[in-house]
This record gives C-alpha cells, sequence and structure tokens, in this order.
C-alpha cells in the first residue's frame, strides 16, 4: 500500500478537488479569466523554483479529467484552457530557467529518441496542414501534439526512487478520483429528479467531464476519457498481486477498478483488454509457471475482486435515499445489449467510417494530407440524422485512431507511435529481472491498452495518451541507479513455483 498512498497522493487528491471547485467558481461566475491568469502566474513561477515537483500538476490535471476545460475562457474566439495555461506556464518558467542556464534537457541518454519519429510526424503534419488548409484548423486539430513539449522540462530532471513514488501516488489519485465522479453521477441518475439531472447535465457537458447516456429501463452509461488511468492502474494491481503473495488488501481498490470499468459500458476498453490480457497471460506463465494451488488462489481473489466491484455498483444503484424504482435486472440487461446489440448505432457508424478513410490513406499513403484533413462519411447518429436527414457527416475528429495517424501524418504517424512502444517496452523489460517486476509489467501493460484502445478511439492523437507516453519517462531505468543484486524471497512470488534467482534491484 505505500507505493500508492502517503503524502503525495493526499495533496494530489486535493489540488483535483481544487480544480472542481475552481471549475464550479468560473462556470457560474465571470472570473474564469482571473483564475486563469492566477493559475498561469503560479505555475510559471512554481516550474522556475522547482521543475520537479511543477511537473507534478500536469499530470494531476490530466489524470482528473479528460479535456482540461474545467475553467475556460473565451479570447476572441479562442477558447484558452486550464490544461493550456497550466502548459503554458510550466514551458515559461522552464524557458527562463533555460535562458538562465539553470535547466538543460539531458537529450543524449536516448529517452528523446523514443519519440523522435513520432515528432517528425507531427512536424510533417502540421507543414502539410498549414499549406493546404486554414492555420486556424490545422491548430484545432493538431494542438494536442504540443504536449508533447513537456519532453523537455521532463528531460531536464534528474528522476530519483521518491519523485518516482510520488508520480504512482498522483496516478492512484486521479484513479480512485475518477471513479468517485463516475460514481457519484450514477448515484445522481438513479435517484434524483429531471430538474436536477439537467443541471448536473449541462454541468459536466459544457466542461467536457463526462458522457452519460441512458441505455434503457433507467439505467446511464457513465463514460470520462479519464476512466483509461483507472484502468492502467488496476492493471498495475494486478500486475502486483500475480507476482507477489501478499494480496488481500488490494481487493477493495480491484473492486473499485471493476465497477468503474463495468459502468463504462466502453467496446473499445473491451477491444483494449484482448491484448492486454493475451500479454499478461504469456509472460506472467513463462516466467513464473504457476502451479495449481497458485492459480486457485489467484482466482480466487480475482472472483472475489469482480463481485466486490459488482456489489459496489448495485450498492449505489439501490441505496434506498432518496427512493428510485430502478429493476434489478436493468444494469444485466444494459450490459447484455450493449454487448450484443450489432446494429448498436455507433458501431455502424463506426464501420461506414472505415472505408472514406481507407480511400484518403490510398491517396497519400506516405506524407499523409495533413491535420485539418476531414473525411466525409455516412453515419446512423440520430443526432446528426436530426440535422442531416441523409447522415451524411464531415469531420476531423474520426474514430478507428491508427488510420487517423496514417492520414494526417502519413506512414509516419503509425511507425512513430509504434517504434516508441517498442522502445518503452524493451527498456522496461529490465523490470522483469527485478523486485520491481510488477511495476515493469503494468506499465508495460498500461501501454499496451492504450495502443489496443485507440484502434477504435484515438487516445494518442489526445493529451490522454500523449500523457501517458511522458508519465513512463521518469520510470525509465537510468544505468547509474543499478544497485547490487539481492536475493529474491519465494515469499514475495505470488505465482513462482522455482528456486529463486538472483535479480538486480533498479528502483525503490
Amino acid at each position: 500500500m505505500l507505493q500508492f498512498f502517503g503524502k503525495t497522493f493526499r495533496n494530489s487528491l486535493l489540488l483535483m478537488v481544487c480544480f472542481y471547485l475552481l471549475g464550479l467558481i468560473g462556470y457560474y461566475s465571470h472570473f474564469s479569466g482571473m483564475i486563469l491568469l492566477v493559475v498561469g502566474i503560479a505555475s510559471a513561477v512554481f516550474a522556475y523554483k522547482r521543475l520537479d515537483q511543477a511537473l507534478y500538476i500536469p499530470f494531476i490535471e490530466l489524470f482528473s479529467n479528460p479535456h482540461g476545460a474545467l475553467v475556460v475562457v473565451n479570447l476572441g474566439g479562442f477558447t484558452l484552457s486550464l490544461r493550456m495555461v497550466i502548459f503554458v506556464g510550466v514551458m515559461l518558467g522552464w524557458g527562463i530557467g533555460w535562458l538562465q542556464k539553470k535547466y538543460r534537457p539531458n537529450l543524449q541518454d536516448g529517452r528523446a529518441q523514443i519519440f523522435s519519429l513520432v515528432i517528425l510526424g507531427v512536424f510533417i503534419g502540421f507543414i502539410l496542414g498549414v499549406l493546404t488548409r486554414n492555420p486556424m484548423a490545422v491548430f484545432s486539430d493538431g494542438n494536442a501534439y504540443l504536449y508533447l513539449f513537456y519532453l523537455l522540462p521532463i528531460l531536464s530532471v534528474e528522476w530519483n526512487n521518491k519523485q518516482r513514488h510520488d508520480f504512482l501516488q498522483i496516478l492512484t489519485a486521479g484513479a480512485l478520483w475518477v471513479s468517485f465522479i463516475s460514481f457519484v453521477l450514477l448515484y445522481l441518475y438513479t435517484h434524483f429528479s429531471e430538474v436536477i439531472l439537467k443541471m448536473v447535465y449541462v454541468f459536466f457537458r459544457d466542461l467536457r467531464i463526462a458522457e452519460i447516456t441512458p441505455v434503457g429501463i433507467g439505467v446511464y452509461r457513465i463514460f470520462i476519457q479519464s476512466q483509461v488511468f483507472t484502468i492502467i492502474f488496476g492493471l498495475i494491481l494486478l500486475c502486483l498481486t500475480m507476482t507477489q503473495k501478499k494480496q488481500k488488501g488490494f481487493i477493495v481498490l480491484g473492486g473499485i477498478v471493476v465497477s468503474t470499468i463495468l459502468l463504462t459500458l466502453s467496446r473499445s476498453f473491451w477491444v483494449g483488454f484482448f491484448p492486454t490480457f493475451l500479454f499478461l497471460f504469456i509472460v506472467l506463465w513463462k516466467k513464473y509457471r504457476p502451479i495449481i494451488g497458485s492459480l486457485f488462489r489467484f482466482a480466487s481473489y480475482s472472483s472475489l475482486t469482480i463481485l466486490l466491484g459488482i456489489f459496489f455498483l448495485a450498492f449505489i444503484i439501490f441505496f434506498p435515499i432518496p427512493p428510485q424504482s430502478l429493476s434489478s435486472l436493468s444494469l444485466v440487461d444494459s450490459f447484455k445489449d450493449r454487448t450484443t446489440d450489432s446494429q448498436d448505432a455507433g458501431i455502424s457508424s463506426r464501420w461506414k467510417l472505415l472505408t472514406p478513410m481507407l480511400t484518403e490513406i490510398v491517396a497519400n499513403s506516405v506524407l499523409g494530407h495533413g491535420f485539418g484533413k476531414s473525411v466525409t462519411f455516412e453515419t446512423d447518429d440520430p443526432r446528426v440524422r436530426a440535422i442531416n436527414p441523409d447522415g451524411m457527416w464531415t469531420t476531423t475528429s474520426m474514430e478507428w485512431g491508427w488510420f487517423e495517424l496514417w492520414i494526417k501524418m502519413g506512414i509516419l504517424g503509425p511507425i512513430g507511435f509504434l517504434y516508441a512502444g517498442y522502445q518503452l517496452t524493451k527498456r522496461f523489460w529490465v523490470y522483469t529481472s527485478t523486485q520491481q517486476a510488477w511495476l515493469g509489467y503494468g506499465l508495460i501493460a498500461g501501454l499496451i491498452f492504450i495502443f489496443g484502445t485507440h484502434f477504435f478511439s484515438p487516445y494518442l492523437n489526445h493529451p490522454i495518451g500523449l500523457g501517458y507516453l511522458l508519465f513512463l519517462i521518469p520510470f525509465l531505468p537510468v544505468e547509474k541507479e543499478v544497485l547490487n543484486p539481492v536475493v529474491l524471497s519465494k515469499e514475495d512470488v505470488f505465482l513462482n513455483n522455482q528456486t529463486p534467482t538472483p535479480v538486480v534491484d533498479t528502483l525503490f
């Protein structure tokens, strides 16, 4: 538990609450501009004085909400958000420190080169976009990739074990905070009147926090894109329980993760789980060769965790205050329909989008079309059909995320991200021979999950996916940190059926 909870966890959770309170104040007042100004100045000053701790702030903000729009202000048609202001503040503070030679990014140890192809692809995407279409449309489409500029301050810090612990606690705070928001919304939507629900819906819609969709029989799907961090946290927990004997303390945390996953009713997440669990099954089976007793014990803990997750949802839904009339079979029916209904508008629209996207890829498969490129297709979305009865829709925001990278950045788009994923996985593999094997497997599993989910729902072209790649950098093993070999006790390995072997302890 010490890996995930401590002072940084509490401070991170407190700052997330403050961000939402600022969002509430800004939404119902005219102080948004003043709030952003104060946050921007504070971020810049903090980054100049304590760059390492200032870099916690972007991740705390990122993990707490998906789009960074808790506080926004319109400046002559340009929307300035809280996430943008924090970015500008941190980069400004780092930039001043760089000019004064206080900070210097380490570009010689190979970490920056991991993202070289991605950065080149982004550069080509912006150049082609600006040469062929409106620069504002290009910026609007590709501005998320500017998040990669955080590489410079991140590479300017020599990360130590204490700071890596801090990052794990920030991830834990974000995972639990997003689950808390999801549970609160579920409670509100299964217990309160339409008048209250309309206010809640408008607030969370305008701040782009959550998608709340009725799925029938009084059940609502609560989807927050930041729930992906809850899942990644869950994968780290899973790897910890599979590689170490002590597990009971993580059942409650696992139950929270399971209930959040069920609440999303996200098919894209289920697609991401397939390669992730396949990877974990293969590598952990090969490494630990579990015995029957270990498998039975792990299956028992897993079953208990899943049941606890279902119990959490049932407790929230059927909590008797105030009274509600939801059927006991409603959630089960909605989950079944979400799994089996092949005629769902989202599925059919996604497949109808595929052919036009492939056509654009064939038209320019090497360099791509640049940012701002749109695709026209027929959609079955009832909201679009209400506007255009024929269902024809033109958009720059596309599902089939890997194909979108190809359309806008050419072949360098998908190749660049695959190369970055390979390099990160290769470097984190060092962990698998240490007492921190659980962390190595967990971080790699999170990477595979993001890559798998991106196939249907774009994440790598968003600060969420890009942010996770940046989040991994402080954890990259550094050669000078390697300590003397230590022996891994058999009691510390949950699935181990072999004689413990010497390992090298690189972290914590």
